[in-house]
């Protein structure tokens, strides 16, 4: 079955093949429908199953039909994801960023981790944003210094949100 059999637009059915997505696995099979049609979903797959692709390609659509691919000015946050890791979120990042390239237009999107100094991520921030990659953690500190908002917000991804509670981050995702 196609990419484009679950929903996806044949830009970025041919952007996911470009990154050697060419058939959808169970969880993407299952998730992809669903997610393009603006259900809420929890699904839970092994590692190496797809479910990145499965939530950020239905993402990627969302924001190329939205007007923020079109618009030069600022930008709003669409989507945020949140996951438990740096190693984590520069792994979504790096899809995100491969399949706009290959989409000739990526969205712009800032990675929020601990472990590393905040001004440069403060400075990503600059001009808004189409998409936030946090830990939780890290998230709330730059909400409380800079002026991310989530007014427009469409989409909340929690990757692996057994694993964010397992590491603590419960009172964390309560604040946010």
């Amino acid at each position: 079955m196609p990419f484009t059999a679950l929903g996806l637009a044949p830009s970025l059915a041919h952007a996911a093949a470009s990154q050697s997505l060419i058939a959808p696995t169970p969880v993407q099979t299952q998730a992809i429908p669903a997610i393009v049609q603006g259900q809420d979903l929890r699904a839970c797959a092994p590692t190496g199953s797809g479910k990145t692709a499965a939530y950020v390609l239905p993402l990627l659509q969302a924001w190329m039909l939205s007007d923020a691919a079109q618009r030069q000015g600022p930008r709003s946050t669409q989507a945020l994801i949140l996951v438990p890791t740096r190693e984590l979120a520069a792994q979504v990042a790096e899809l995100i960023y491969h399949l706009g390239e290959a989409l000739g237009n990526r969205p712009k999107v800032a990675v929020l981790t601990g472990g590393v100094s905040i001004n440069p991520q403060l400075m990503a921030l600059r001009g808004g944003v189409d998409m936030v990659i946090a830990t939780p953690g890290r998230l709330l500190d730059v909400v409380a210094h800079s002026q991310l908002k989530f007014h427009t917000l469409q989409t909340l991804v929690m990757d692996e949100a057994d694993r964010l509670l397992d590491l603590g981050f419960a009172e964390e995702l309560e604040q946010v």
